[in-house]
């Protein structure tokens, strides 16, 4: 079995976050020894972008193989490994049951070690089956922006939920100079906004920061 030793991992159950996106609440370990797997493309194209199922036996070769540094003892993560083809790298996680469970990037230094370090290994061949496809991150919006995003989605979806219709007519006029009564075309115009990254979507942005903080008063505050 190959391993790869001292690298920094952030695994990560929802999101296959970039190095530089990391944060410190992340909460990054300093993996001492993990092994690796050279594959085909198209089977770590599979691997990384779907949730997969590997068999019992390559469940097996993986146990009790990767040690974590913590700072009073060398923790083990049960079910882990690298997987590396002849362009990039990344690391996965699996439950006891071989589904895939959490993922993690790698920094740009090491993961180019880790390409050039596998440059002498064989291919292994991974028995695998995809159960569903992830949903893509959209690569043209940095985790900040797209946590800003979530966040204006979630609270006009708490206003029409409260039925604070007065804030929503508020917000789309400062947004659009225009009044409008109809509450299920301004909230999905509003939703809209939150979605694009433009001048309206840092107009709502501010409207809804400077509501939460009391500095702009409507009827229903």
């Amino acid at each position: 079995m190959n391993y790869i030793y001292d690298i920094t991992l952030n695994l990560n159950k929802n999101n296959l976050y970039e190095f530089f996106e990391w944060k410190e609440e992340d909460e990054p370990e300093f993996v001492l020894k993990v092994p690796m797997y050279k594959i085909d493309l198209q089977s770590f194209l599979d691997i990384r972008n779907n949730d997969i199922i590997i068999n019992k036996k390559f469940l097996q070769q993986l146990e009790d193989k990767t040690e974590v540094y913590t700072p009073n003892a060398i923790s083990i993560i049960r079910y882990a490994c690298v997987f590396v083809c002849d362009e990039s790298a990344f690391a996965i996680e699996f439950d006891s049951e071989g589904n895939s469970y959490m993922r993690s990037n790698l920094s740009i230094d090491e993961e180019n070690e880790i390409i050039i370090s596998s440059k002498t290994i064989k291919y292994s061949l991974i028995d695998y089956k995809i159960k569903n496809k992830i949903k893509q991150r959209n690569k043209f919006i940095t985790r900040s922006e797209e946590e800003t995003e979530k966040y204006l989605i979630r609270k006009l979806e708490n206003m029409k939920d409260n039925n604070e219709e007065s804030k929503l007519k508020y917000i789309f006029f400062e947004i659009y100079n225009e009044k409008l009564s109809d509450i299920e075309k301004i909230y999905n115009k509003l939703i809209n906004v939150a979605k694009n990254e433009d001048n309206k979507f840092y107009k709502l942005k501010e409207l809804l920061f400077l509501m939460e903080n009391k500095k702009i008063m409507t009827n229903n505050s």
